[in-house]
């Protein structure tokens, strides 16, 4: 679509004063004539329009109405008569049923009433919206991410701008996080060259308009976020204005510049990319979701000029109206990137391995015996001979691996790994274990206390004996009593 704002803006002003000056003779503002349907500002969703005016002057002879319209994809605006009366009621229904929706500037309508005394005067509202033709409005998903993603990469589709020129290709992806909202375009351009007239250069670019409560206006207004990137410069924030003052009606466009994170990335006879961030904060206390959003490419053509194309398509005027964006669908945050979520993943995670862990480390500390296989005739005759040296001493409170040493004529390095081996256990653990052995049987076949019997089996006191239990039993002495006790 090739559209210059400025020429539009001009050809509008040139269309009304067309109008006004068309077979007037004498001409005012205000006197017998004025509009009270429609009025500026007004939108109307049905192809009829009520045109009514208030006569205040006895000597009206006739009242002609005109209409400037546009029609789609041509800038020219297009003058048709919509009929004359001649008495009261000053009142008539316009059938506007072929009319496309005029957006963004509206249409105008002229009333030039003639009097008696032949005195033309002339009555006129400008900004007069139609919006009753059906729109298909492009639904576009914002997927989460902590930055916009590659759109050169394969797997990242993006939406596709529909330029002209076929050498010329552009994709936009659209992406969301806690803190932003993210739009980036990749342009593929292989006659783009940054040695251009600067000019040109920083009139080329991006511009990125948002309708955050969707109100779908058929133009911009205060609630409108509009922001453009150019090539070369600062980004910068447009804000719309309507003003309407004695029937006529004008977009007021002011800017003013952002620091929002953007970037500008040019690549010689290649392309261009473009990136902005904008801060959630703009958008209220939280990022809808659902917006308005559309994009127009200010690209270059031949002759240096910028020619303007739109992410949703549509005319010159649609693209610039919110009720013709596409909705901008922001798509769940991915549940493995959920900070909750993760947090619970990761605890669960670690848990289970803790509960791992710790098996595995029980599972060590119980003896684990060697089967015959796996022992020699002297390991197993030497194991024999320790156990039976600990079954007659192991009331001893004084026993230790010294005297064991001693008794079996073996080296202590060597009487331990000897226990090891066979058992999986350290000679100090697999004493201990013998001795809480031996006290299971006492505590299920006497009603002597836990410390006597403690003390009987070599524990150093009764607590000593309840860690024992609990290291290789994972019970008391007093609960394995209760169970196994026999009557």
């Amino acid at each position: 679509m090739k559209f210059s704002f400025v020429r539009f803006t001009m050809l509008f002003s040139l269309s009304v004063s067309a109008i006004l000056t068309l077979n007037i003779q004498a001409a005012a503002q205000s006197g017998c004539v004025t509009f009270e349907s429609p009025l500026s500002g007004m939108v109307f969703s049905t192809p009829s329009c009520t045109v009514s005016l208030r006569v205040n002057c006895a000597n009206v002879v006739k009242v002609e109405l005109q209409a400037r319209y546009f029609q789609e994809d041509n800038e020219e605006p297009v003058i048709v008569s919509l009929g004359t009366i001649t008495r009261p009621p000053y009142k008539l229904i316009w059938n506007t049923r072929n009319l496309p929706n005029q957006l963004f500037t509206g249409i105008g309508i002229l009333a030039e009433a003639t009097l008696s005394n032949k005195e033309i005067q002339i009555a006129r509202q400008e900004g007069i919206f139609f919006t009753h033709n059906p729109i298909n409005r492009k639904v576009i998903p914002t997927r989460y991410s902590i930055s916009a993603p590659d759109i050169n990469k394969t797997e990242v589709k993006g939406q596709k701008f529909g330029i002209y020129d076929s050498q010329k290709s552009g994709r936009a992806n659209f992406a969301w996080n806690e803190k932003e909202f993210i739009v980036r375009v990749s342009i593929k351009d292989p006659s783009f060259y940054s040695s251009q007239p600067g000019r040109r250069i920083a009139d080329a670019g991006l511009e990125i308009m948002i309708d955050p409560a969707r109100r779908k206006g058929a133009h911009p207004a205060d609630s409108t976020l509009f922001f453009i990137v150019p090539l070369s410069g600062s980004p910068y924030k447009i804000n719309y204005g309507a003003e309407v003052s004695g029937g006529t009606f004008k977009l007021l466009p002011t800017s003013s510049k952002i620091n929002f994170n953007h970037s500008v990335e040019l690549r010689e006879f290649k392309g261009y990319d473009l990136q902005l961030s904008i801060p959630r904060e703009v958008f209220g206390k939280s990022l809808p979701d659902t917006i308005g959003c559309n994009l127009i490419l200010r690209l270059l053509d031949e002759e240096g000029q910028v020619q303007k194309v739109s992410l949703v398509g549509g005319s010159a005027y649609e693209m610039y109206s919110p009720i013709f964006w596409a909705d901008c669908v922001r798509l769940p945050k991915p549940l493995l990137m959920n900070g909750a979520l993760q947090w619970l993943l990761f605890f669960f995670v670690g848990l289970a391995l803790s509960l791992a862990a710790y098996m595995f480390i029980s599972k060590m500390r119980k003896p684990q015996h060697l089967s015959n296989f796996e022992r020699s005739e002297e390991e197993r005759k030497l194991f024999e001979r320790i156990k039976n040296i600990i079954d007659q001493d192991i009331i001893k409170k004084d026993l230790d691996i010294n005297y064991m040493a001693q008794r079996s004529g073996l080296p202590v390095t060597k009487l331990n790994n000897l226990i090891k081996r066979c058992t999986g256990l350290t000679f100090s653990n697999y004493l201990l274990f013998c001795r809480a052995e031996l006290a299971k049987e006492r505590l299920r076949s006497s009603r002597s206390s836990e410390k006597s019997i403690a003390d009987l089996c070599g524990f150093s006191s009764a607590v000593e004996m309840e860690k024992c239990f609990v290291k290789f039993y994972r019970t008391t002495p007093y609960k394995f009593r209760m169970d196994q006790q026999v009557a």
